[in-house]
């Protein structure tokens, strides 16, 4: 019985040991394989330092600079050793951070200027595209007031026809007109409105209307006395009721014409020739008037406030109750005129004439108060006042 037991015993015994061998020697292997795995992990780890230290090294040195590198570098070394730092190697260090921190202003200032650039460029870019949309802009606007134009010229035909009727209707009827026909050329002159038209491929200034200037050259040239031609709608002249504001009439001859209550601002009538003729009444405020000769013409009760003037010619005319204020009257020549009742407040009459024109003994007086220094001291400079008979007479200085 113990004899069996033994054998059974000697039998497990053989039985495993060789399992065990066979198991430290995986254990060896995998323990050999886990060492080199760690080997191989520590040694990408520090040539990942090793990297990341270089990598910082010459960011530094660029930073830095390699004089004040080497200049610190030599700084701390000789302080570790000697315990002193020679005057030299302080005067390096100082003179190579001296030189880093101005390279990096510089570095600065260049990086700064680099927006401010980029900034004034898309400005520049901007304008010229803002430049581009208001030429778009302004040729869209010439487009539509040439369409105006147009339409404009198409009621020419209408209004021909139209002042033909008026003047046959007056001429039957002794001045009078039909109610039909003054209601249709008074309407006429309320929708013939101002317009901009091109001049040269360049839109005017100011608005005119040009249609407005023919309707009124075209009754005076028909020998039509607007003053005296009555409106059955409502009794009153044709001359009171037309509107004849904004017209153009440049280069006109108006001569020896009755001209009695037009309504004729803000109108453009440049170069144009009133001699003899008659005005009563009538309003030109704001007009343009340049070089337009007035010469022996009776002006009676009628304004030009702040109108253009220049170099226009009132030589021998009768101004009776005439408002010039704030009007240009440069380079105007009143020689011989009738100046007794005319308001020149605050008129521009440098390089005027005023020889030989009729005024009041006080004149001077009365213009020193309504013009400004300038305008007077050109007055006082060059006329004086000779009176004769309780009448005053500007004789030249």
């Amino acid at each position: 019985m113990t004899h069996k037991y033994f054998l059974n015993y000697q039998f497990l015994v053989f039985y495993h040991k060789p399992q065990q061998l066979m198991d430290y020697t995986n254990l060896e292997e995998e323990n050999k394989r886990l060492k080199a795995e760690l080997n191989k992990r520590d040694t990408q780890k520090k040539e990942k330092w090793a990297k990341r230290a270089k990598l910082t090294k010459k960011i530094s040195a660029s930073f830095l600079g390699v004089n004040l590198k080497n200049a610190i570098s030599n700084f701390f070394t000789e302080l570790e050793e000697k315990r002193s730092v020679s005057k030299d190697t302080v005067s390096d260090l100082l003179s190579a951070l001296f030189m880093r921190v101005t390279r990096i202003g510089v570095f600065l200032i260049l990086t700064s200027f680099l927006p401010t650039l980029f900034l004034l460029i898309q400005v520049y870019y901007l304008r010229n595209q803002n430049e581009l949309i208001t030429g778009q802009n302004e040729r869209l606007g010439q487009q539509t007031n040439l369409q105006e134009a147009d339409r404009r010229s198409s009621m020419l035909f209408v209004l021909d026809q139209m002042i033909k009727d008026v003047t046959t209707d007056g001429y039957r009827n002794s001045g009078k007109i039909s109610k039909a026909n003054s209601t249709r050329i008074i309407a006429m002159s309320k929708i013939l409105k101002p317009y901009r038209y091109l001049d040269k491929d360049t839109l005017i200034t100011k608005p005119v209307s040009p249609e407005r200037g023919y309707l009124l050259m075209s009754m005076l040239e028909s020998n039509i006395d607007l003053d005296k031609m009555i409106d059955q709608n409502t009794k009153q002249t044709l001359s009171s009721l037309l509107n004849f504001e904004y017209a153009e009439l440049t280069n006109a001859s108006i001569t020896d014409i009755n001209l009695k209550n037009l309504h004729l601002n803000f109108a453009k009538m440049n170069g144009s020739n009133f001699m003899k003729s008659y005005i009563h009444k009538s309003e030109l405020n704001n007009t343009s008037l340049k070089n337009t000769n007035f010469s022996r013409t009776d002006i009676i009760e009628s304004s030009f406030v702040g109108s253009d003037l220049s170099k226009a010619n009132f030589k021998g005319a009768t101004l009776k109750i005439v408002d010039f204020e704030n009007a240009n009257l440069s380079n105007v020549n009143f020689s011989g005129a009738d100046l007794i009742q005319v308001n020149f407040k605050n008129t521009t009459i440098l390089d005027a004439k005023f020889d030989n024109a009729n005024v009041t003994p006080d004149w001077m007086d009365v213009q020193e108060e309504k013009l400004d220094s300038n305008n007077f001291e050109y007055l006082e400079d060059h006329y004086k006042i000779k009176v004769h008979n309780k009448k005053g007479v500007l004789v030249a200085k």
